[in-house]
């Protein structure tokens, strides 16, 4: 996980150095502008709901018993699949496509390789069960009329608040967006490209 959080960080200094030195194309006060950042807003939000939600049923059982009830019930890697939400999202916090573009691009070349490797220690752990899982719900793409969920879980509580602290970080996006915007309309920060 070291090397993965490592190697995210790495590719997104050239996503960070863009977003300090461009601004969008669009007019401020133009509808795909407005769309933009309220469709950041929304995916942002919606990560971080994703993950508090996954987390729950994950904390504290990860090596324990193959999970396959709420999110996990509708795709294998609902912690991934809200990851990229977010990370599509934080692009389109900054009202830009090309920004969405890229920073789901990291998320891809970072986290694809660990969804692998994680899908063949579970299919070690847990062989017959996991084969039957695999069949059945999507490795990312959900399936919303396949949920599943128990009216209690054991939560351990510890891995969940350490969970629900980095997700309640998620939305934070859109204020350094927003202040970044500010610099930039105020002169404050160079714009040497426009982007889209």
């Amino acid at each position: 996980m070291n090397f993965r959080l490592n190697l995210t960080r790495l590719l997104l200094i050239p996503v960070i150095l863009l977003i300090l030195v461009s601004h969008h194309t669009y007019r401020e006060d133009s509808l795909i502008d407005t769309l933009l950042g309220a469709t950041g807003i929304l995916l942002l939000i919606t990560a971080a709901g994703g993950r508090i939600w996954a987390s729950v049923y994950l904390a504290g059982n990860k090596k324990k018993r193959l999970i396959v009830e709420g999110p996990y019930s509708i795709v294998r890697n609902p912690l991934y699949l809200f990851s990229l939400i977010g990370f599509a999202g934080a692009g389109l916090g900054f009202e830009s496509l090309t920004l969405a573009f890229l920073f789901s691009l990291v998320f891809a070349l970072t986290h694809t390789p660990a969804m692998a490797k994680e899908a063949r220690a579970l299919s070690k752990l847990f062989p017959q069960e996991y084969e039957r899982y695999r069949r059945d719900v999507p490795a990312f793409i959900p399936k919303f009329r396949k949920i599943r969920t128990s009216r209690t879980i054991s939560v351990n509580t510890i891995p969940f608040s350490t969970a629900l602290r980095d997700c309640m970080a998620i939305p934070s996006v859109l204020v350094v967006a927003s202040l970044l915007e500010w610099t930039k309309l105020n002169g404050l920060l160079p714009v040497l490209v426009h982007i889209i």
